[in-house]
C-alpha cells in the first residue's frame, strides 16, 4: 500500500498535466455521491421551478426541432428563456437519450474542470499555484454547487462559461479577446444576467496594455459578445417583435418594484406585489395602453417599474442591494429537496418571504443541514472579505477588477428574486480570495504577530570588577 502511494505521489508531482489531471479526478471522485443518488431516484434531477421547464425545451428540441416549452403540438415559441441550457441539454439528450443521469454526469465533469480554471486563475491573478490549489479544494467541497451539479438548472454550466471567461481575458493577445466575447456571449445566452458583465469586464480587458491596444481589445471583445447573440435577438424580433433576451418577463414589477414598496411601506412581500399590481393598472390608464399578447404587456410591466424606480432612484437602488443579500443564505432548501425529494418543497414559502427549508426549521434534519451549511459558508464569507481587503491594502486593482467587480454585478443584479442559487456562479471567486486569505494573508499577519512577540534577547549582565 505504501509502495502504491508513494507511486501516485510520483506520478502526480511530474508534468503539470499530471497535477491538472489529480486535481480533476479528485473534483470528480467528490462529485461521486450526488451521481449516486441521481442513479437512485434519477427524478430528484428535476425538482419543481424552472427545471421542468428547462427539460422540456430541451425534448422538443431534439424531438420536435421547436424552441418550445409544449408538452404536444402545436409548439408554440417560448418567449421567457434564452437557448443556451436548452440546447447543452439537447445536445446531451441528442447523445444519450432523455437521460438525466446523463446531465448529471455531464455537470460533475464540468464541475472538476472548474477547478482547474480556478487553479490556472491562482497562478495568473495571484501568482502563486499554492493560492490557486487551496482555491480548487475549497471549490471541490462546497457543498451547494455539489448539490447544483445534480439539478436541470443553469448554474453550473454558467459558472464553467462565466470563469473561463475570467481566466481567457487575462491573457493580452487580441485572440484570447475574442475568445474572451464569444465566451460572454455564450454566457448571457445561458443566463441573461451575463449581460451585466459585459460593461464590466472592459476595464478588466485594458489593464496593463497601451490605450490603442486597450480600444482594439474592446472594440473585438464587443463585436464578438454581438456576434454570438444576435442571431437569438433576431429571432425574438421576428417572432415577437422586440429585439430582446428574453421576449416576456415581469421580474422588474414583481421583483424589483415590489421590493422597494416592500422596503418602503414596511409591508409584506404579497401587499407588496399588489401594490405593484394596482401602481401598473394605474399607468394602463393613464397611458391609455391595452396590451394584446404577452409581449406588450411584458413591456408595459417593465415601462410601469422603470418609472416607479426612477422617482426615488438612490433608495431605489439601496433597497435593491439590501433585497440582493438574499443571495448570500446558505442554501438549505435546495440541498435537503435533492437529498429527499418531498420532504420539503418550494411551494410550501409564504409568497416567497419564507425558504423551503425556513418554513420547515422545527424538522431535526433540516435544521441541522442549515447549521452545517451555515458554519461553511460563514467562514467563506470571512475568508473571502479578509482576501478582498488585502487586495485593497495591496492595491492589486488587476485582481479586484477582474474578480471582484463582476461578482458584486452577479449578486446585485437579481434584488428581491436572489437566493442562494443566484451565488453558484461567484462561489469559485470567493474560494480564490478565502484561498488568498489563507494562504498569503492568514500566515502573514500569524508571522508578524509572532515576530512583534518573541522574547527579546537577554541584556548583558555589567561585569563585576
Amino acid at each position: 500500500m505504501q509502495r502504491i502511494y508513494r507511486s501516485a505521489i510520483s506520478f502526480f508531482q511530474g508534468a503539470p498535466w499530471r497535477r491538472y489531471l489529480g486535481f480533476f479526478l479528485l473534483g470528480f471522485l467528490l462529485r461521486l455521491p450526488v451521481l449516486v443518488l441521481a442513479v437512485a431516484n434519477p427524478a430528484r434531477a428535476i425538482p419543481p421551478g424552472d427545471a421542468p421547464g428547462y427539460y422540456q425545451l430541451a425534448v422538443n428540441l431534439v424531438q420536435h426541432g421547436a424552441f418550445s416549452p409544449s408538452s404536444s403540438a402545436p409548439f408554440q415559441p417560448d418567449p421567457f428563456r434564452t437557448p443556451g441550457y436548452p440546447l447543452f441539454l439537447a445536445l446531451i439528450f441528442f447523445l444519450a437519450g432523455s437521460s438525466t443521469l446523463a446531465v448529471v454526469f455531464a455537470q460533475s465533469l464540468l464541475h472538476a474542470v472548474t477547478g482547474l480554471v480556478i487553479v490556472r486563475l491562482g497562478e495568473k491573478v495571484f501568482g502563486s499555484l499554492r493560492i490557486g490549489v487551496i482555491g480548487c479544494l475549497l471549490w471541490a467541497i462546497a457543498p451547494l454547487p455539489a448539490i447544483f451539479a445534480g439539478l436541470l438548472l443553469t448554474e453550473i454550466l454558467f459558472t464553467a462559461v462565466f470563469l473561463t471567461l475570467l481566466l481567457v481575458i487575462t491573457e493580452t493577445h487580441l485572440m484570447y479577446s475574442a475568445l474572451g466575447g464569444a465566451l460572454l456571449g455564450a454566457a448571457i445566452l445561458v443566463r441573461p444576467v451575463g449581460i451585466f458583465l459585459w460593461p464590466s469586464l472592459l476595464p478588466a480587458l485594458s489593464l496593463g496594455v497601451g490605450w490603442r491596444r486597450a480600444i482594439a481589445k474592446c472594440i473585438l471583445f464587443s463585436a464578438m459578445v454581438a456576434a454570438v447573440i444576435a442571431p437569438w435577438l433576431y429571432r425574438n424580433y421576428h417572432i415577437f417583435g422586440r429585439v430582446t433576451l428574453e421576449a416576456v418577463q415581469n421580474n422588474l414589477l414583481y421583483y424589483n418594484a415590489a421590493g422597494y414598496i416592500t422596503w418602503r411601506d414596511g409591508i409584506t412581500l404579497g401587499e407588496a406585489r399588489d401594490a405593484a399590481t394596482r401602481y401598473y393598472q394605474q399607468y394602463l390608464a393613464e397611458k391609455g395602453l391595452h396590451p394584446a399578447n404577452a409581449v406588450e404587456e411584458s413591456d408595459a410591466m417593465s415601462s410601469a417599474a422603470i418609472r416607479m424606480l426612477l422617482a426615488d432612484p438612490f433608495r431605489a437602488i439601496w433597497f435593491n442591494g439590501l433585497d440582493s443579500l438574499n443571495g448570500l443564505r446558505p442554501g438549505a432548501s435546495y440541498f435537503i429537496i435533492y437529498l429527499e425529494p418531498g420532504i420539503i418543497t418550494p411551494d410550501s414559502t409564504t409568497n416567497g418571504e419564507l425558504s423551503p427549508a425556513s418554513s420547515n426549521i422545527a424538522r431535526p434534519e433540516v435544521l441541522l443541514v442549515t447549521i452545517l451549511l451555515s458554519i461553511f459558508y460563514g467562514v467563506l464569507y470571512l475568508l473571502s472579505a479578509i482576501g478582498i481587503l488585502q487586495l485593497l491594502w495591496d492595491r492589486k486593482w488587476t485582481a479586484l477588477v477582474l474578480l471582484v467587480v463582476p461578482c458584486l454585478l452577479i449578486m446585485y443584479a437579481p434584488a428581491l428574486a436572489s437566493n442562494a442559487r443566484f451565488r453558484i456562479p461567484i462561489e469559485p471567486v470567493l474560494c480564490l480570495l478565502a484561498a488568498w486569505a489563507l494562504g498569503e494573508v492568514i500566515p502573514a499577519f500569524v508571522s508578524r504577530v509572532l515576530l512583534r512577540t518573541r522574547i527579546s534577547p537577554l541584556k548583558k549582565q555589567p561585569v563585576n570588577s
